[in-house]
């Protein structure tokens, strides 16, 4: 008998709940027993699951129990949010100093995503959204998470087509490689234009311990009111990005 999708997903999720909330490893009949679902089920599931790393079975017991990937996971998704409360009180300090819209990024593979926004209290600002993508070729957050990545990333991005958006995005590999150079040695990054005509970021490298990247910071504007200010605001965005490191248990690498 077929399991529909619907039913098939919540004994999933059961199954892994279950490992989840176990102190001990799990034996099939065991599992079965708690989740009042049938063995051959339950050892179908389990086989689709550790074949991706989302449980794990030992070798000589048989017993099984969260995979690397979940565990893995379930860490991003909490340093995640230590991320954005570490942040909270820094991006509205900085709001209130510079008027402007502040914004914490991560790395998402080949891509960067806003986590946490403080929205500047003027009319006119340029708007994130939770959850948004960003280019890592382009833009101030994205060329300062790229500056500080490992450099197999770097050159997948470098290699890569690097898509133009404005007539001030860098699709020149070898342009853009001294430009993140630059943006490594002074600490911060900025942009003119590079993405959206009008905006302007000024961005720098968050990091959690031992110097692991795990974010950047901008703050953003029109171009029209930042271009007079970038020198002013470089070391305010400077100082908030290690600010957060420190509430994070990090330090800033480099610099």
């Amino acid at each position: 008998m077929l399991v529909a999708p619907a039913g098939l997903a919540h004994k999933v999720m059961k199954i892994l709940e279950t490992l989840m909330e176990n102190p001990e490893s799990m034996d099939l009949r065991e599992i079965a027993s708690k989740t009042d679902i049938p063995k051959s089920t339950v050892h179908r599931v389990l086989s689709s699951l550790e074949e991706d790393r989302w449980v794990s079975q030992h070798r000589e017991t048989r017993k099984y129990q969260p995979g690397a990937r979940i565990l893995i996971f379930a860490d991003t998704w909490r340093l995640q949010q230590a991320l954005v409360i570490a942040a909270e009180e820094p991006m509205k300090f900085l709001v209130e100093q510079a008027g402007e819209t502040t914004v914490l990024v991560i790395p998402d593979g080949e891509e960067a995503r806003c986590i946490h926004l403080v929205e500047s209290p003027h009319a006119l600002k340029f708007s994130f959204c939770i959850g948004g993508k960003l280019p890592l070729h382009a833009g101030a957050v994205g060329k300062v998470i790229l500056a500080h990545s490992a450099s197999s990333l770097q050159e997948k991005i470098l290699s890569g087509p690097l898509e133009k958006y404005t007539q001030n995005t860098l699709t020149d590999p070898v342009a853009l490689r001294k430009e993140l150079d630059h943006v490594r040695q002074q600490g911060f990054s900025v942009s003119v234009e590079e993405i959206n005509p009008g905006g302007t970021a000024v961005g720098a490298p968050v990091f959690f311990r031992e110097g692991h990247l795990v974010g950047g910071l901008i703050i953003s504007g029109p171009k029209s009111k930042f271009e007079r200010k970038l020198e002013d605001l470089a070391p305010l965005v400077m100082e908030t990005a290690k600010e957060i490191s420190k509430n994070l248990g990090g330090k800033q690498a480099g610099f």
